[in-house]
């Protein structure tokens, strides 16, 4: 069989279009299929972006009566606590991809537009380094009763004090024990071994 060059170069192009197409699907479909690890306050997280392996410690959310310089409260402030440790490569944290959230999912953003009283700085930590500082929402309503970390697209990261944790997919979950399921009673009488006798009721 003989191949023109436009036989040839019309190929290439429905080969490359199918691909594009293909891609465009792929890449679509992915954040919806992705689930944000959820924990309780004051456990550390993983976030993986490529090379860059960077654990967030989000602890301590509670009202506060600290002054923000430069910025006016709508309703009343409050702070969490992040430690940032670097555990591969050069990381950057994002102060701006945190929020705080109520139980039945308002949402208040980082107050990021004005210097914070020993707020999380967003300077870049070296591997094996670490860096804390505080975070500050302004609370108009509902009090919140998670901090969450989205980046840009979706939840990734979530630190809760009202919820059943999960974990990341391969994981046991924090207060399951290896071989319950969650849901299960943690007290069941366990199944005698194979040849034991019986017990006496």
């Amino acid at each position: 069989m003989k191949f023109t060059g436009n036989t040839v170069k019309t190929s290439a192009k429905t080969a490359l279009a199918a691909a594009g197409i293909a891609a465009v699907g792929f890449f679509t479909a992915a954040p919806a299929s992705a689930n944000p690890i959820i924990q309780g306050l004051g456990t550390s997280e993983t976030l993986v972006d490529g090379p860059l392996v960077t654990a967030y410690t989000v602890s301590n959310l509670e009202p506060t009566n600290v002054m923000v310089p430069g910025y006016t409260p709508t309703g009343h402030l409050w702070q969490a606590d992040v430690n940032v440790r670097a555990n591969s490569g050069t990381v950057t944290p994002v102060v701006s991809n945190f929020n705080a959230r109520t139980s039945d999912n308002q949402t208040y953003r980082v107050i990021s537009t004005s210097p914070t009283p020993n707020g999380l700085s967003p300077a870049p930590v070296s591997q094996g380094g670490q860096a804390s500082g505080k975070i500050y929402f302004d609370v108009t309503g509902t009090p919140p009763t998670s901090v969450v970390y989205n980046d840009g697209v979706q939840d990734v990261l979530v630190w809760t004090s009202n919820a059943t944790p999960n974990s990341a997919p391969g994981q046991v979950p924090s207060g399951v024990a290896p071989g319950n399921a969650p849901g299960t009673a943690s007290d069941a009488t366990p199944s005698p071994a194979p040849n034991s006798p019986p017990t006496q009721s």
